[in-house]
């Protein structure tokens, strides 16, 4: 799965990401700039356009988990996955029955009862963001619980007191831990710099999300410089 990254809240950048070859479309709510309603609207309009609709979410919010979900939103991004208690919370809100303990209601993603008995059946995809080494710690017991693992590279060596230091062999070790115990089709990505480059690396992820609208319009800009 590829996808397209947004921290605007605009319905024309998301308009434009749904005019593409991708699959959808994260909307990132740990940096980017949204509110419940407008992101009610966002999620609807890549559903309408066939799309697969993303969160990322900044912490364990149950309000906001349930308003995208009843949204119909394909999937959440959980930062900072950190805990068994994290994960079981992020289950028992996200999953319906018997996987979880997700209420039922009648909501936009069923059609407001329409297709009531067929969404028995849907849960999001779910994704673990891991960010420090606690959350590298408990992924032998967490693996089989998230379609997809994310590693958050800055905040990993900012745990360890090396930001962006790549080369810091302890980061490195931690590297190697992930890369032992998650297969390549549960990975997930974010590239952001270099991309052209850097994406044979990982052709063989599950699920790989491309830069982000504010790099791009900055980048943009900056070619604009000579003139």
């Amino acid at each position: 799965m590829r996808l397209l990254w947004q921290q605007i809240s605009s319905p024309e950048i998301t308009t434009l990401y749904c005019n593409s070859k991708f699959n959808g479309v994260v909307f990132d709510d740990e940096h980017g700039n949204f509110n419940t309603e407008k992101l009610f609207s966002l999620i609807q309009l890549v559903n309408a356009n066939n799309k697969k609709s993303f969160v990322r979410l900044a912490e364990l919010d149950k309000s906001k988990i349930r308003k995208v979900l009843d949204a119909g939103v394909s999937g959440l991004i959980f930062s900072t996955v950190d805990s068994i208690e994290y994960v079981n919370s992020i289950r028992d809100w996200c999953l319906y029955p018997p996987n979880g303990k997700r209420g039922q209601g009648l909501v936009a993603e069923n059609g407001w009862g329409v297709n009531y008995e067929l969404l028995q059946n849907r849960n999001p995809i779910l994704i673990a963001q891991i960010e420090n080494t606690k959350g590298i710690s408990i992924l032998p017991k967490i693996k089989n619980q998230f379609n997809y693992f994310m590693l958050g590279p800055y905040d990993l060596t900012a745990d360890l007191g090396c930001v962006a230091q790549w080369d810091n062999p302890r980061y490195n070790q931690l590297i190697k831990h992930f890369n032992e115990i998650i297969p390549e089709n549960k990975k997930a990505v974010h590239l952001v710099s270099n991309i052209k480059k850097e994406i044979k690396k990982f052709s063989n992820y599950g699920l790989v999300a491309l830069g982000m609208d504010t790099t791009i319009i900055k980048n943009t800009i900056k070619n604009y410089d000579e003139y």
